[in-house]
């Protein structure tokens, strides 16, 4: 039987019903975690009986943190004991005594579970994960359908706890870039399913839950669903002139807008598509750029607008992809859009956009309407933010790499990078909003050291740090590992790191230009070459960082920092790997990898 809680809250509290419902379940929750037994019965006749619900989040950006405290908020207005658990902090053998989980996860690189989430997913598969028939569940996931694995992170999850014996209270959902409600109808069926039949009667009022998305008060401060409009103060290019790399810096004014951020967090930046590659797309399509079609909220917008400002015009998504290949007839897409292609489709979409599709497939053939109904809205891109408040009251600042290439005989350009670069000046306004990162902070303890590594742009967050340490006047020590091309043209903020490393503020810098020599060196070589001394300072209590790419850099750091554990504590393998993972339980190793 489920214990009788007294209410945390007492009804005489200023809160409204719902607030109040929420905060009792929320410390409910929190209290049942932090003590091993059942709270004991302590309720008055009439009492409100919270039934305990865990609430697991595995996150890369914040998103699927944000959706478990949504899911935490509607919970307690319906009875139940929230609490809401990042993955590497969950007691794993907790496990074998859940009734009720809730497990909400994003996918990021080829399928691999957020950084969070890795040492929980380990033990979930491994043959220590205990049978677990008691425990009903369900499985939300976060992913893109554009890449070859998508949500696969939270389709292992639910396929895991199947085999161990959990119930399904309702399937796994999918998720794709949009989310919002798919969530909405996730979460209303999971709460309704975990409650008992002879209980859901008391808690019809509450059936029909808010939104899943950021609607924010009129008063509240701007969000993902209602972006700032902030003044651009700077727009530089960081490089050398003769360099083959454009990397820019933005500083941005925050006057008025009531947002504030912490150093690790990142910028949300909704960009507009490119103009040409818009008159592209219409002359491809035969279509008038006035004819109305239905905007991603179901209002009618003039084509060329919706594709300026509403849908994704460059990645080719699944389901364009699939109707093109039904209405070109195409023997060459039909086979790819067919299950079980082993990488031939990630090959065929690698370098090609929209465009290439309409342009090499003329046979299919789309009404503007039926064109947009395949496309997907147009997401805000995430930078790390590069400066401290501490530092810079009223600003924040961006680092940002141009992306431009060719391929297939076309010039390509990042949606958004570019938009910045070319299409924003000085004073022009520029939508944002801040989102929290909290799985990359400095310490705590401002006199623990501190390693970072973030070559290229990677180097945002890490100004950011130094600008934060100098302004708190903290005093451990900083290592910082950067690497580019060259450095004559390429050593973002190079001045700056100098005049911080002669003043103290940065302990020690490490650099690895790549292309200055016959043979390229990377960051992950000079953490090699200074294993010792990187172990040491990790003996020390130093927190490791990483900030870059994270298909290649950040795999080869993390290899590299194996080896050095391996060998400076002439550890096994094995024993390396665990010493890494309890580096992440411990919060000593974050990434914030793209």
């Amino acid at each position: 039987m489920e214990p009788n809680l007294v209410p945390f809250i007492p009804e005489t509290a200023p809160f409204t019903p719902e607030q109040r419902a929420y905060l009792n379940g929320l410390l409910a929750g929190l209290f049942s975690q932090a003590n091993a037994q059942p709270i004991p019965s302590r309720a008055s006749p009439g009492a409100t009986s919270l039934r305990p619900l865990t609430i697991l989040f595995g996150s890369q950006t914040g998103n699927a943190e944000a959706l478990a405290k949504k899911t935490a908020t509607a919970a307690g207005k319906r009875g139940f004991a929230p609490a809401i658990i990042e993955m590497s902090q969950y007691a794993k053998e907790s496990l074998k005594s859940e009734t009720n989980l809730l497990l909400i996860t994003s996918t990021y690189g080829d399928g691999d579970p957020p950084d969070n989430a890795a040492a929980f997913w380990e033990f979930l598969k491994s043959e220590q994960a205990p049978a677990v028939p008691q425990l009903r569940f369900s499985v939300l996931a976060l992913g893109d359908s554009s890449y070859e694995k998508f949500c696969q992170c939270g389709k292992n999850f639910d396929k895991r706890l199947g085999e161990l014996g959990a119930q399904r209270v309702c399937p796994r959902v999918d998720c794709d870039v949009d989310y919002e409600e798919p969530f909405r109808k996730w979460h209303e069926a999971v709460l309704g399913g975990l409650l008992p039949e002879n209980v859901k009667a008391q808690h019809a009022p509450a059936a029909r839950l808010q939104p899943a998305s950021d609607e924010a008060p009129a008063d509240a401060p701007h969000s993902r669903a209602h972006p700032c409009l902030a003044r651009v103060l700077t727009n530089r290019r960081l490089n050398a002139p003769d360099s083959a790399k454009e990397t820019r810096h933005f500083e941005i004014s925050l006057d008025d807008s009531g947002l504030n951020y912490e150093v690790g967090d990142a910028l949300g930046v909704m960009p507009a598509n490119c103009p040409e590659l818009v008159s592209d797309l219409l002359t491809a399509l035969a279509c008038n750029g006035e004819t109305a079609v239905p905007g991603p909220n179901g209002q009618e917008v003039p084509l060329r607008a919706a594709l300026l400002t509403d849908y994704e015009i460059t990645r080719i998504p699944p389901s364009l992809l699939r109707a093109v290949a039904e209405r070109s007839e195409n023997p060459t897409l039909k086979k790819l859009t067919a299950p079980d292609v082993n990488g031939e489709l990630k090959e065929f979409l690698w370098g090609r956009e929209i465009i290439d599709l309409l342009l090499g497939f003329p046979g299919a053939k789309f009404s503007p309407a039926e064109f947009v109904s395949l496309l997907k809205k147009l997401q805000p891109r995430l930078y790390s933010i590069s400066s401290s408040l501490k530092a810079h009251p009223g600003e924040v600042h961006l680092t940002v790499n141009a992306v431009r290439y060719a391929s297939h005989g076309r010039r390509r350009k990042g949606v958004c990078s570019t938009f910045l670069a070319d299409r924003i000046q000085r004073e022009m306004r520029v939508p944002i909003f801040i989102q929290p990162n909290r799985g990359f902070r400095l310490p705590a303890d401002p006199s623990k050291p501190i390693i970072m590594v973030g070559p290229g742009t990677g180097i945002a967050p890490f100004r950011a740090f130094l600008e934060e340490r100098k302004a708190s006047g903290a005093t451990g020590k900083t290592w910082l590992l950067f690497g580019d091309q060259h450095k004559k043209w390429d050593f973002l903020y190079g001045e700056q790191l100098q005049a911080m490393l002669r003043e103290g503020t940065l302990t020690k810098l490490s650099t690895a230009f790549s292309r200055d020599q016959a043979e390229k060196i990377y960051v992950q070589h000079r953490m090699i070459e200074e294993a010792k001394e990187l172990y040491r300072w990790l003996e020390e209590g130093a927190t490791f960082y990483v900030c870059g790419d994270a298909n290649r850099m950040a795999k080869d750091v993390h290899q590299a920092l194996h080896h050095i554990i391996e060998q400076g504590g002439a550890q096994s393998a094995d024993q390396a790997a665990a010493s890494v993972a309890k580096l992440r339980s411990e919060k000593r190793y974050q990434r914030d990898i793209y």
